[in-house]
């Protein structure tokens, strides 16, 4: 029998080995992360089998766990999974046990669960449960009397039975750890393992590239799909990035795509909406590239200067509220010249104006004066370009805002989005 750890002597992020990492393939990582789990928080057996549908659970003191054998009985190191070995089981000496297969990469095969069931069988264990844990849902009809759930109902599952030490804590950040490592070596997860929380970077827990890349695909995944951003313009089936990149770089970035722009060669043919996790904060931006068509500078011209002033002055007004909810978040329009080394290289910027969004807009505002010569400057950059010029108005959230550091976010990106929308129609006009 695979002896499990009991301690966590061996335990850490960065340098040394995590108490989790025994195994080479992912899938198997996952499954050792789990059973050292329930082994080491054997309260948590039970409650967990019968969450995941499990009944008529024998007493706790009758079940054991272990990996990659048949229930019960030692498994050479050789053997492969050609016999239906599961990747793990709870069972008792009485013929009760619980199969478990886990998925990350590879796609769930009713072949290799029907092997599982039968060795068992073979064995002894004439009706064993069957527990599937899969990225997303299994394309086709599993074996009668297979249970299924997913890996992020899984995270959240241990995540609110996680106090600040223990192994379901332990559990839960080696997820995240696992998950942003696999992401940041392009690791082909089917789908995201964990869920979105909250962005929450500060000294002890720094921004790494890893982590932002992490936090970009679940807050992007969690925004896509909102309906008031769909009725809003955004597609729901539409590309993003398809890799992330910024390894090096202060932030990770990607954007939603709209749904004007569906046969579109290039995303920078159109205005899209954008969202950035980096060192210091976190934006929601609209973006307007150098590429983009419809005619936006021909109609900026014949709206004059006061035209670009009025549009400005609406969105400010709109983010106010979303501005008060955010401790620390600000809102600024800028206009950048850039070119690229390669496809693949970040931006060099040539030259860049930046201006806090509320110079735009007369009143009495603590702090910021009305300097309307910032837009008055930008109207004429866009208006006069001879090379390429990129617009854009943000909002940049502190990650020591509460909302931030929580689900909350959602809310505040698609909030700020709503507010700043004006720009993307008037751009849209055609």
């Amino acid at each position: 029998m695979r002896r499990l750890p009991t301690h966590l002597s061996t335990w850490g992020f960065s340098g040394l080995r995590n108490v989790f990492d025994q195994f080479s393939q992912p899938e198997n990582r996952l499954t050792h992360a789990l059973v050292c789990t329930l082994s080491n928080e054997r309260a948590l057996i039970r409650p967990f089998l019968r969450w995941l549908g499990v009944k008529d659970l024998p007493p706790l003191r009758d079940l054991d766990l272990v990996e990659q054998q048949v229930p019960g009985i030692a498994v050479p190191a050789d053997e492969d999974e050609s016999r239906g070995l599961p990747d793990a089981c709870v069972y008792t000496k009485d013929g009760w046990a619980v199969l478990l297969e886990a998925k990350v990469q590879s796609k769930v095969s009713v072949s290799q669960l029907r092997r599982h069931r039968a060795t068992a069988r073979r064995y002894g264990y004439e009706n064993p449960w069957l527990v599937v844990v899969s990225v997303d849902a299994p394309s086709r009809a599993l074996p009668r009397g297979t249970l299924n759930v997913v890996w992020r109902d899984v995270y959240h599952w241990f995540s609110m039975r996680a106090s600040q030490e223990g192994w379901a804590r332990t559990f839960v950040d080696y997820m995240r750890v696992f998950e942003s490592r696999m992401l940041a070596q392009d690791y082909g997860i089917r789908g995201t393992l964990t869920m979105f929380d909250g962005l929450r970077f500060d000294a002890d827990n720094p921004y790494t590239y890893r982590e932002g890349k992490r936090l970009m695909r679940l807050l992007g995944d969690e925004l896509q799909h909102r309906r008031d951003l769909v009725k809003l313009g955004v597609d729901p089936k539409g590309q993003r990035r398809p890799a992330i990149r910024g390894r090096g770089t202060d932030l990770v970035w990607d954007f939603l795509p709209l749904k004007v722009a569906r046969k579109a060669k290039q995303f920078t043919n159109f205005p899209h909406l954008d969202m950035a996790i980096g060192r210091e904060h976190a934006l929601a931006i609209v973006a307007i590239p150098n590429g983009v068509r419809g005619g936006f500078r021909t109609r900026l011209r014949r709206q004059g200067a006061k035209g670009l002033h009025d549009l400005l002055s609406e969105v400010e007004v709109a983010l106010r509220p979303v501005l008060d909810r955010s401790k620390g978040a600000k809102a600024a329009l800028s206009a950048s010249q850039r070119h690229y080394r390669s496809q693949s290289s970040p931006a060099v910027v040539d030259g860049r104006m930046e201006a806090d969004l509320r110079t735009a807009v007369p009143g009495d505002k603590q702090g910021v004066k009305y300097q309307p010569e910032w837009v008055n400057a930008m109207y004429a950059l866009l208006c006069n370009k001879r090379s390429n010029i990129h617009f854009q108005v943000e909002v940049r959230f502190n990650y020591s805002c509460p909302h931030v550091r929580s689900r909350r976010v959602v809310d505040l990106f698609a909030d700020a989005w709503k507010a700043m929308w004006p720009i993307a129609e008037f751009v849209l006009e055609d």
